[in-house]
C-alpha cells in the first residue's frame, strides 16, 4: 500500500544532457521517422534551430536515470503490482541537442480507489519539471502509477 505522507515529497533532480543520437534513436524506436528529428538540415529548414526532440523524449531521463525504483520504494508500492496508468506532458519550449535537462520528480497527488468489481488500487500521480541549462522551463510531465491491491 503506497505511503500517502509521501504526497509533496519532492526528490533529488535528475541531470541529463542531451544528444542528437539519443533523439534519432527515439524517433526511430517509436516509428517517427520526420525528418526534423533525424537530419539536422532538415530541421533548420523547417524553422528550428537544429534538431529538436520528440515530444514524449522525456520519457528517456526518468527511464535511463535508473532511480524509478528507488521512487517505487522510497514510495512504499510493490514492484510486482504496478500499472503505468497515463502520461502527459506541457511543454514549454524546444528541447535541443546540447541542452542539459534537470528534472525535479514530486509527488503530488495519491488517492484510492475502488473499481466497479470491487477491488482496490492506490493512484499515485508524479509530476517532474524540467528546466534547461539556462533555468528555462522546457516542459513538465506527469505520470499516473497505478498500484492493484
Amino acid at each position: 500500500m503506497a505511503d500517502l505522507s509521501k504526497v509533496g515529497t519532492e526528490y533529488p533532480p535528475i541531470v541529463w544532457e542531451v544528444e542528437r543520437g539519443k533523439i534519432r534513436e527515439f524517433a526511430k524506436a517509436i516509428g517517427d521517422f520526420n525528418p526534423i528529428y533525424l537530419d539536422r538540415e532538415a530541421a533548420v529548414k523547417a524553422g528550428y534551430k537544429d534538431t529538436p526532440a520528440p515530444p514524449t523524449f522525456l520519457t528517456v531521463p526518468m527511464m535511463w536515470c535508473g532511480k524509478m525504483p528507488d521512487f517505487i520504494n522510497d514510495l512504499k508500492i510493490n514492484f510486482m503490482m504496478v500499472l503505468h496508468g497515463e502520461e502527459e506532458y506541457e511543454y514549454y519550449r524546444e528541447i535541443y541537442p546540447g541542452d542539459v535537462i534537470t528534472g525535479t520528480p514530486k509527488v503530488t497527488k495519491m488517492e484510492e480507489k475502488t473499481s466497479k468489481s470491487g477491488s482496490k488500487m492506490d493512484m499515485i500521480t508524479l509530476e517532474v519539471l524540467y528546466t534547461n541549462q539556462k533555468g528555462e522551463k522546457v516542459a513538465k510531465a506527469r505520470s499516473l502509477l497505478v498500484e492493484r491491491k
